[in-house]
């Protein structure tokens, strides 16, 4: 799988939009991967993940080719991750498609909202809404096996499995586990991934708070390495996997130049816009 980051930045975006904090300064001078837009991620040009409102802009600048995309995976409601009044783009009349639809898998409350944007715009002959839950498995454009697990993110947590998740995504033997956005694991979470062992070769750790000592809703740099320590022991993870942190705020402190060097102490990579590998 080849994987890429689109975007790797918290809601804010890195710099803040309205920031204009020491953090913030230090990246707009230096530029280059110190600039980060607001998290998402491809696999292979066709899996997308999440859909924030900077895909617009990724479309603009050629780094995103939406037309081509028909599958998307959403890990939660906020707006950073979810922007759903875009969809609109997507309806006859505003675009000339391929005549595919464009497949949204979401849990709820996320779905809720979709939901309410496809019936606003009358979306339901160009966007296809598979509402998933917790632990649900699933297949995602004929050749990606997907898992939703519970993240530790957002309190509105409602009927029917409705919560933040994130997700084990396989293809060809080979698993990525995209973390974001999410605190240390719940229990359940880890009780799945203990019974069942899956192995990555690759973990995307969400690590907002850089070196501040976030645990809850996100986490810093301490808390990614309770849980690479924890999949280590239950024998996802070893040394072969390679570990990237991604999902930064300004308010760690730390723009990526300064970050790389204390991250790779933990033995983390670090995300930046563009990023890309192969799984």
């Amino acid at each position: 799988m080849k994987f890429r980051y689109l975007g790797t930045a918290a809601a804010e975006g890195f710099p803040g939009m309205f920031c204009v904090c020491d953090a913030c300064k230090r990246a707009r001078i230096a530029g280059g991967r110190n600039i980060r837009g607001r998290s998402q991620a491809i696999i292979d040009g066709k899996l997308l993940i999440d859909f924030p409102a900077d895909t617009c802009m990724r479309v603009l600048n050629g780094t995103l080719d939406l037309p081509a995309i028909h599958d998307c995976i959403i890990t939660h409601r906020h707006s950073d991750h979810l922007y759903a009044p875009d969809l609109e783009m997507r309806k006859k009349g505003m675009c000339k498609a391929d005549g595919e639809v464009f497949r949204i898998y979401a849990s709820r409350p996320a779905s809720d909202i979709i939901k309410e944007t496809m019936d606003i715009y009358d979306l339901y002959e160009v966007v296809e809404l598979h509402a998933i839950k917790p632990f649900d498995v699933f297949t995602v454009a004929g050749e990606y096996k997907v898992t939703a697990l519970p993240a530790s993110h957002d309190p509105k947590v409602i009927p029917d499995g409705g919560r933040a998740v994130f997700y084990i995504i396989e293809k060809d033997g080979k698993r990525i586990l995209y973390a974001h956005d999410t605190g240390y694991f719940p229990e359940e979470t880890w009780k799945f991934l203990e019974e069942n062992r899956p192995y990555f070769s690759l973990a995307s750790l969400d690590c907002t708070g850089g070196p501040l000592p976030l645990r809850v809703n996100h986490m810093g740099l301490a808390a990614c390495k309770e849980v690479t320590d924890r999949l280590k022991a239950c024998g996802c993870f070893d040394g072969s996997t390679r570990v990237i942190i991604n999902h930064f705020s300004h308010n760690g402190g730390l723009i990526h130049d300064e970050l790389v060097p204390v991250a790779a102490e933990y033995g983390f990579e670090v995300s930046y816009d563009g990023f890309e590998l192969t799984v």
